[in-house]
C-alpha cells in the first residue's frame, strides 16, 4: 500500500490561488466549490496543498476556503517576523471579512488544529466576527500535555534552530517528515520530493524555525486551548491516524476523555496525514459527520 498520487502537483496548485493583503502579510488562499462554507486549515510545516487529496470530493457539498496560513506556503512574510497562533486567528478572521463569510464549518490538521481551538475560544466568549457551525480535527497536538514531538522540531523550536532550518541536508528533513507516516502509507521517492517546496514555500528555510515556536505557545495557552475545546457547544469530531507517532492513539485516547459527547473516528495503520495517506477514508467520515448534522437540524425544526 501507498499513498495517492497528489492529484494537483504543488506547482499547479499555487498557480490557482488569490490574494490579500494582510498587515505586511500577502496572504495566499485557495476557495471554490458551492454550499456551505468549509474553512480548511493546514499543518505543520506544509501548506493549504496538504487539501488536495480531498478538496476535489467536496466541491458540490462545501464552498471551500483554503488558506496559506502566515509564513506557510505562498504567504509572503515580507518583513520575516515570527507569528504567533493569535496573529493566525486575526489573520483568518480578516480573510473571512474580506470574504464576505459570517460562518463556517472547519476542517483542521495540526497546528491548523491549535489555530481553529483559538478561533473557538473566541467564538466562546463571543467576540469572533464569524460563527463556527462545526469543527473536524486531523492528527495533532490539541491536548498539548499529550503532544511528542520529533527531535527535529525540538531542535528546530530550539536556541539553535535557526541554524538547523538553514544548514541541515533536504534529505535528512525529508526523511524525518517521512516518518510520522504510517508504515505502509509512508511518501518515497518523487512523491516524497514533492513535499519540499510545500514545506519551504515563499519564505524559504528560515521560515521552519519561525513557525514552530507554535508548540511553546500550546503549552503558554493550554488552559484557554483545551478548555475552549472542552466548552465548545458546535458539533465536533476528531479522525485519528493511529500510527502516527506525534499525535496517535494516545491524543485519540485524550480526546475520547476531553469531550466524551464528540465523535471520534480511529484509522488503524494511518499515520500524521490521514487526508494524503487515508483520503477517501477522510471524505466519507466528514461527508458522514456533516450528513448527521443536517439530519439533526431537519429534526429540531420539525419538533
Amino acid at each position: 500500500m501507498t499513498i495517492e498520487k497528489a492529484p494537483l502537483s504543488f506547482a499547479q496548485w499555487k498557480q490557482c490561488g488569490k490574494y490579500f493583503e494582510w498587515r505586511d502579510h500577502n496572504v495566499y488562499f485557495q476557495r471554490g466549490g458551492k454550499g456551505e462554507v468549509l474553512l480548511m486549515l493546514h499543518g505543520f510545516p506544509t501548506c493549504g496543498w496538504d487539501w488536495c487529496w480531498i478538496s476535489r470530493y467536496f466541491v458540490d457539498r462545501f464552498h471551500m476556503v483554503v488558506p496559506d496560513l502566515l509564513d506557510y506556503g505562498q504567504s509572503l512574510n515580507a518583513k520575516r517576523r515570527p507569528c504567533s497562533i493569535m496573529d493566525q486567528a486575526d489573520m483568518i478572521e480578516a480573510l473571512m471579512k474580506h470574504r464576505g463569510i459570517k460562518e463556517a464549518h472547519i476542517l483542521a490538521h495540526d497546528v491548523g488544529d491549535t489555530v481553529a481551538q483559538e478561533l473557538i475560544a473566541r467564538h466562546n466568549e463571543s467576540s469572533l466576527s464569524f460563527h463556527i457551525l462545526s469543527g473536524v480535527f486531523l492528527n495533532g497536538g490539541m491536548i498539548p500535555s499529550l503532544h511528542r514531538p520529533r527531535r527535529v522540531q525540538k531542535l528546530l523550536a530550539g536556541r539553535f534552530g535557526p541554524l538547523l532550518a538553514r544548514f541541515a541536508g533536504k534529505e535528512k528533513f525529508l526523511r524525518g517528515f517521512a516518518e510520522i507516516f504510517g508504515a505502509a502509507t509512508k511518501p518515497s521517492g518523487r512523491q516524497l520530493k514533492e513535499f519540499w517546496p510545500a514545506m519551504l514555500g515563499v519564505n524559504g528555510r528560515g521560515s521552519l524555525a519561525r513557525r514552530i515556536r507554535y508548540m511553546a505557545e500550546r503549552e503558554i495557552h493550554a488552559d484557554r486551548w483545551v478548555g475552549a475545546i472542552k466548552d465548545a457547544f458546535m458539533p465536533l469530531m476528531m479522525i485519528n491516524g493511529l500510527a502516527d507517532p506525534v499525535s496517535g492513539e494516545h491524543a485519540a485516547d485524550g480526546w475520547a476523555k476531553l469531550v466524551p459527547k464528540a465523535k471520534l473516528a480511529r484509522l488503524p495503520g494511518i499515520g500524521h496525514y490521514p487526508q494524503v495517506e487515508a483520503p477517501d477514508t477522510v471524505v466519507d467520515l466528514v461527508n458522514q459527520f456533516h450528513d448527521c448534522i443536517v439530519e439533526k437540524a431537519i429534526k429540531t425544526k420539525s419538533a
